[in-house]
């Protein structure tokens, strides 16, 4: 009886896995298709796709060639995706991590109702604070600028609360000794709390870098040149007809974040433990 559930439960996680995996394999398989082969499957002309076919008839790599020499706007909208988001988690992480260290472990006045303030700023919705933060930047003239999308998303709210947790487990007592010993404040940071918390900064790394990678509002709104959009929005727009050159854009779209995910897939399987262990 075990065995036999056990080969149902194995069942059951394959179906589940071949469901979610099947858009990716979709993905890359028209890639290397000809335009001719994925334009006759995806005919919307009846609002139906004729066929899904994942073998290629012939094997091309014409898409790729469109897109890194016949068709420079997309390369220009993945430099526009990348300029948006390495900044920002860059940015993100490095502020975060202060920031959660001080709400952890240092005491000054207030510091728990500017927590709370942090807490509100993460349940409110994007769309709440576009048209506060459109106003902030315009007054700043920093509308039509990469900045305005890297500088509110440098000192997000969500960060400093992820980090916060990370940083409570590691005991005060570990501090404390650091402290006695006559290390900074600066010192305890790089050497004690960011190694204990290495899952954690993986963690947001990936999650900032996702969210940032996949941006699609911001632009809109703050950027009147359509050259500065993102690769994001280049992939959304449904009144494109090139759909092989789009499958060969979604492949290279996801290779960046997929790498970050299988570098850092232990320490985000389990960001908190590592601290737990100190």
């Amino acid at each position: 009886m075990k065995k036999i559930l056990k080969v149902i439960k194995y069942i059951f996680l394959i179906l589940i896995t071949a469901v979610f995996l099947f858009p990716v394999v979709y993905m890359i398989a028209c890639s290397f298709m000809s335009d001719s082969q994925v334009s006759s499957m995806l005919d919307f002309t009846n609002g139906e796709y004729k066929e899904i076919n994942l073998i290629p008839e012939m094997f091309s790599l014409e898409q790729y060639y469109q897109v890194f020499f016949r068709r420079p706007e997309y390369l220009l909208k993945f430099w526009n995706s990348v300029i948006i988001t390495f900044p920002t988690v860059i940015g993100q992480v490095i502020v975060s991590a202060l920031a959660a260290f001080a709400f952890a472990k240092l005491k000054f006045p207030f510091r728990d109702k500017l927590f709370f303030v942090y807490i509100v700023l993460l349940i409110l919705p994007l769309q709440v604070t576009l048209v506060p933060n459109y106003i902030v930047l315009d007054n700043l003239e920093l509308l039509n600028n990469f900045l305005a999308i890297i500088l509110p998303g440098t000192f997000s709210a969500f960060g400093i609360c992820l980090l916060r947790q990370s940083i409570k487990y590691i005991p005060k007592s570990t501090i404390e000794a650091a402290r006695i010993d006559g290390a900074s404040y600066f010192k305890i940071f790089t050497n004690i709390i960011l190694p204990q918390i290495k899952g954690g900064l993986i963690t947001l790394t990936l999650l900032c870098f996702i969210d940032n990678w996949n941006v699609v509002e911001q632009p809109l709104i703050y950027f009147d040149d359509e050259a500065m959009y993102p690769l994001s929005i280049g992939l959304s727009d449904i009144s494109n007809s090139d759909y092989g050159i789009i499958f060969a854009c979604g492949v290279m779209f996801m290779i960046i974040p997929l790498l970050i995910y299988l570098y850092g897939q232990r320490d985000i399987d389990s960001p908190f433990i590592q601290v737990d262990k100190s």
